[in-house]
């Protein structure tokens, strides 16, 4: 091979200058071979934990690994072209997979086959020559021998074989005729080694002790398996009993056309009917397709399915199985394991083993009661078969692993609601729920596509309630079927209901209610369990469309790292899905059986207090975000309560307030909302007052607008009208900023009506100036410029002093009168700067370069947008709408001055900027990018 040496085919170890390099652990070795099993893929972490502990780790078991990782790398510092590499969410050990005497041993036997019969023996001897003893030895537990000890065994003896074969078909038997009685004696039901013998000895010349070889090998599977000898070796005897002079060189183990299937016996077809209804899927059918019709020469071909309860696994199962079952003539074995069958306990796998041998002819009195023995039978009687085998709704990993034939001529396809990752080589696909049309057309093709034709928005309505889960959508179409009187609309009407919604979908003895609840009560075999069924629950009193790892832990009033173990049990068992790292969602339907659940398992007090506690994270974290970006608005943190139970996020950078929005704005919408009417109202109010703030400054001023209206709800119940003022003030301003200046204007007057009536004279100088951008966006510019002077006089504070002149300047600019622009512009820059309002100060400026262009002077114009632009990026802001103006402003004198090229360039970023937040059209944008001198963007034109 070169250089080092990575074994796994005897002790796991590193091999280099003829000595061993290490790891000196168990633990180092379990580690390093999960590994090596895997070259150049990433294993993930709780792989690597699985691989040294196996189900039962300790609560320190990633930190263990990461420290057996770290020593590992100091064991390969020295080995040149292998690297461990961090690979979220795991490691990945990069070398080439030659240097590993597994996968050199595959190559070896790979080049036999497709090599002539002079080449074969000698590279199939060189294969064998890198097994040094028992695969796997010396590594931690059992784990890992137990998952990839019995395949890699069969790798060995099918290569033996394969060599034996070889030296056959040149007609040398004296070797094999020594060491088949001791592989024979080993491995006394392996017809492959019965047949090698027999043509051994017919070849040596030995025809009586052929024959007696087969009574042996025939009496040791009747008293053994109750089955009579496959066909191959039938037909062996036959032609010796014929005293055929040459028994003909022995082919090599079969792997297509098959070879032990039993005389006179038909191949088991066990596949349940096929789901008539069956749709779309596509891609999905390709790849399962794909995974197990493929040859795969070295292992057994797997591929599972999993996905959330009623995503229609078994529909696909069924569908793939019945497309393939031709490729597979020896039959396809199905077994409904009952891993989340409402009210049937799971499938003994000895019991599953029971029904596969007795398919297969073995008589009911011969079959083992022990597992392991059951198992062995069923591999045995699988060799060298192109079988299809079906695990139709598998509980776990140790359920199906018995279960697993070791011959690569089967196939095996799993459907589970947990992702069974353990198995080698296995194929995952994920099954999502159905696209809109294909949920359509699953509705139709089961009660007609006329009738969902003449109801095409009621249609839409029910696919859309269902949340395009397939079983969700079958019971919504067979309660269409069972009354031909009914409108898609009135059935519509009846899912429209949350509290109906389960109780309407059933059928027969069929319902989604008793689907979800199988998985949820599976949760509870242990403490573990337990917590995360609560935590299930109390997910589901959140109406947002996903939520984080720290939300979550508040709302169970739970450490993060607890939180994230009970969330990934809620993960493996599909009753969560996590779409991004630490993102959690619940489907719509899954999440109104949490909320009954909740109902029925929490007490109102601890729920209210879980809600309490997610959203005073959510405050906490709003209060952090005013704190970063605009302390002078502080004041919104006494909306509320002045003491919080969480902490909230620790927001350190413009960036991590960024991703914060991003991530949240949809759930603090839905948060917000979901208070109207509940004594947690308050806290409603006092996370939209706050949440207002970044989501004004990062320009998502229509968020801001559905904030508002949420918030405004809210408040109808807290009777505090200071609450109700504010939320006014920011309802008014968000139709101001989206355009709507005639119902800004009216809901700013309401608000300022109340803070004069509370004697609140900054809110209502505040209020003034709100109105004055308004006017001024109205085309009002008198009443515009006369409310700004009046809020200068009323304000009392310097700092809103110069946000006021700022807006005043603008108002000329808009009149026309450019010099009183400048000189407001001049002042306000000068009074922000002075009060150390650093970002206000950078939009003023960018203001002030404006009407230096209005007024004629391009160059101190461009000079000054350069540096608001400048000092804005410098103190880490950008992407937002401030950053799109200042580039528009900028190319706008960059034009004026002759520079076109560049000021397009800068007019197509601040597009591109512009149409992210959603305040321009992909049309606007398609203008923008292709006019030589674009019109300035109607929300550009609205702000200044």
């Amino acid at each position: 091979m070169g250089g080092a040496e990575f074994r796994l085919l005897g002790p796991v170890e590193i091999w280099s200058g003829g000595r061993s390099l290490g790891p000196s652990t168990a633990q180092q070795r379990s580690v390093l071979a999960m590994l090596l099993l895997h070259p150049g893929r990433t294993v993930p972490l709780d792989r690597l934990v699985e691989a040294v502990w196996g189900q039962e780790p300790p609560p320190s078991a990633r930190n263990a690994i990461q420290g057996y990782v770290s020593r590992l790398r100091r064991v390969l510092a020295g080995v040149p072209d292998a690297e461990l590499a961090t690979s979220p969410p795991g490691y990945r050990l990069d070398l080439d997979p030659l240097r590993v005497d597994l996968y050199l041993s595959r190559h070896l036997v790979e080049r036999a086959r497709a090599g002539g019969p002079d080449e074969a023996g000698p590279l199939l001897r060189r294969a064998l020559d890198l097994w040094s003893g028992p695969p796997l030895a010396g590594v931690a537990g059992e784990w890992l021998r137990e998952t990839f000890g019995g395949p890699l065994e069969e790798e060995r003896l099918a290569a033996v074989e394969k060599r034996i074969a070889a030296d056959l078909r040149l007609g040398l038997c004296r070797e094999p005729l020594a060491e088949l009685p001791v592989l024979i004696g080993e491995h006394p039901l392996r017809e492959r080694l019965a047949y090698l013998m027999m043509a051994a000895l017919h070849q040596d010349g030995r025809r009586a002790a052929a024959l007696e070889a087969y009574r042996d090998a025939r009496r040791r599977l009747v008293d053994g398996l109750g089955i009579e000898p496959g066909g191959e070796l039938q037909e062996l005897h036959q032609r010796i009993l014929r005293e055929e002079p040459d028994a003909g060189p022995p082919a090599a183990p079969a792997t297509g056309a098959s070879v032990g299937a039993r005389a006179g016996a038909t191949a088991p077809a066990e596949l349940p009917a096929a789901v008539a209804s069956f749709t779309g899927r596509a891609d999905e059918v390709a790849r399962v397709s794909a995974a197990l019709a493929g040859d795969g020469p070295d292992a057994v071909r797997i591929c599972q399915i999993s996905g959330i309860g009623g995503v229609g696994k078994s529909s696909l199962a069924i569908h793939v199985a019945h497309a393939l079952a031709g490729r597979y003539p020896d039959g396809q074995l199905y077994v409904d394991l009952h891993g989340a069958s409402p009210q049937v306990a799971p499938v003994d796998p000895v019991e599953a083993l029971g029904r596969f041998l007795r398919s297969l002819g073995v008589a009911a009195s011969a079959v083992p009661t022990g597992l392991e023995e059951a198992a062995g039978r069923f591999r045995s009687l699988t060799v060298g078969r192109r079988m299809l085998v079906i695990l139709d709704n598998a509980r776990d990993a140790a359920q199906v692993r018995p279960l697993l034939p070791g011959s690569p001529t089967c196939a095996v396809l799993i459907t589970s609601r947990r992702m069974l990752t353990s198995f080698d080589g296995a194929t995952q696909v994920s099954l999502d729920v159905l696209p809109d049309g294909d949920a359509l057309a699953l509705l139709g093709g089961i009660v007609g596509d006329g009738r969902i034709a003449a109801e095409p928005a009621a249609a839409a309505e029910v696919a859309r309630l269902c949340g395009g889960l397939p079983l969700a959508l079958c019971l919504a179409a067979a309660r269409l079927r069972a009354r031909p009187s009914w409108q898609v609309s009135a059935l519509a009407g009846r899912l429209a209901s949350a509290h109906r919604r389960l109780d309407e979908l059933r059928a027969d003895d069929r319902g989604l209610r008793a689907s979800f609840q199988a998985g949820y009560q599976d949760l509870k075999s242990d403490a573990d369990g337990v917590a995360a069924a609560r935590m299930f629950r109390l997910l589901g009193l959140l109406d947002g469309p996903d939520l984080g790892l720290p939300t979550a832990a508040a709302l169970a009033g739970l450490p993060e790292e607890r939180a994230q173990r009970l969330l990934d049990l809620l993960v493996d068992a599909r009753l969560v899905q996590e779409r991004a790292p630490d993102r959690y969602s619940l489907h719509d339907l899954l999440r109104l059986f949490a909320r009954e659940r909740a109902a029925e398992e929490e007490s109102e007090p601890a729920r209210r207090l879980a809600v309490e506690r997610a959203l005073h994270h959510h405050l906490a974290t709003a209060r952090t975000a005013i704190e970063m970006l605009k302390p002078a608005y502080t004041w919104r943190n006494e909306v509320g309560p002045s003491s919080l139970t969480h902490p909230g996020l620790a927001l350190e950078t413009n960036e991590d307030l960024r991703a914060w929005v991003d991530a949240e704005e949809d759930n603090l919408l839905a948060a917000v909302g979901q208070t109207r009417g509940t004594p947690a109202a308050g806290l409603g109010v006092a996370l939209a007052v706050t949440f207002a703030v970044p989501l004004y400054s990062t320009g998502r001023w229509r968020g801001l607008l559905a904030l508002s209206e949420a918030a405004l709800r809210a408040a109808e119940h807290t009777a505090e009208p200071f609450d109700e003022a504010v939320v006014l003030g920011d309802l008014g301003w968000a139709h101001v900023c989206v355009g709507n200046q005639i119902v800004g204007i009216a809901h700013l007057n309401r608000s300022l009506a109340i803070h004069r009536r509370l004697g609140n004279k900054r809110r209502a100088a505040a209020l003034l100036d709100h109105l004055g951008i308004a006017y001024r966006g109205a085309g009002r510019f008198d009443e515009a410029a006369d409310h700004h002077r009046q809020a200068i006089e009323l304000m009392d504070d310097r700092y809103g002093q110069g946000a006021i002149l700022t807006h005043l300047g603008l108002v000329y600019q808009r009149a026309g009168r450019f010099a009183e622009a400048v000189e407001a512009g001049v002042r306000s820059v000068a009074i922000l700067e002075e009060t150390g309002a650093a970002l206000d100060a950078v939009i003023a400026l960018a203001n002030l370069a404006e009407a230096y262009r209005l007024a004629g002077d391009p160059a101190r114009a461009v000079a000054h947008h350069r540096e608001a632009l400048a000092r804005y990026r410098a103190a880490g802001h950008g992407g937002d709408y401030v950053e799109a103006e200042s580039l528009w402003g900028l190319g706008h004198a960059l034009s004026e001055s002759g520079e076109c090229d560049e000021a397009r360039r800068l007019w197509r970023r601040s597009a591109a900027i512009l149409h992210v937040l959603g305040l321009i059209t992909a049309e606007e944008r398609h203008s923008i990018e292709n006019d030589d001198v674009p019109a300035v963007p109607q929300v550009i034109q609205r702000m200044l």
